[in-house]
């Protein structure tokens, strides 16, 4: 399993860094379906940061950006806040722990993703594992890749995720890999 060091070490003292990373995740189905085994392979190109001072306004930044290139109401996105969530950001920024349990998470902005899907063992579509989630879960997945902040009632294509360690295969950067 990789390791919070592990991470910190790859990324140095970086303020931002590109990386490779592959990692796998159970998916989260509908409540009927809850015995089902559904994993997700996904192979990323992301963005991460280490030492960046002004780090915190890196999202903020980002998601006004690209909500400028969507026909919306550019007031709201010129006010666009970032708001508080379930984790908080560690000395190395892409590092980040949850606030109640502590568990950590790779903290990373999207550029471009792939990812391959199984049910039982045996290689399934986006469209079959949609068929086992929830309507909203359904429509996130199968969506056009356009995020609506609800709190601040912008749409956006900035893809944050956080990914909780031991679900990382494999991280590449800064000429190290990590696995």
């Amino acid at each position: 399993m990789i390791k919070a060091q592990d991470i910190i070490n790859a990324i140095g003292n970086k303020a931002s860094t590109f990386a490779g990373i592959e990692y796998k995740t159970r998916v989260q189905t509908a409540a009927k379906h809850k015995n089902l085994n559904i994993q997700k392979y996904t192979k990323a190109n992301v963005q991460l940061f280490g030492t960046m001072a002004e780090a915190q306004a890196v999202y903020a930044n980002a998601v006004k950006k690209a909500a400028g290139k969507i026909e919306q109401d550019q007031t709201k996105v010129n006010e666009f806040q970032a708001q508080d969530n379930y984790f908080e950001h560690t000395d190395c920024f892409s590092l980040v722990e949850h606030k109640d349990t502590k568990k950590q998470y790779l903290y990373a902005f999207f550029n471009n993703a792939s990812s391959v899907y199984t049910i039982g063992g045996k290689i399934a579509t986006k469209e079959t594992v949609a068929e086992y989630l929830t309507p909203s879960a359904r429509e996130r997945l199968l969506g056009d890749g356009i995020v609506h902040n609800k709190a601040n009632d912008v749409l956006h294509t900035i893809q944050v995720r956080t990914i909780a360690l031991e679900n990382i295969v494999e991280l590449r950067t800064n000429g190290v890999t990590v696995n």
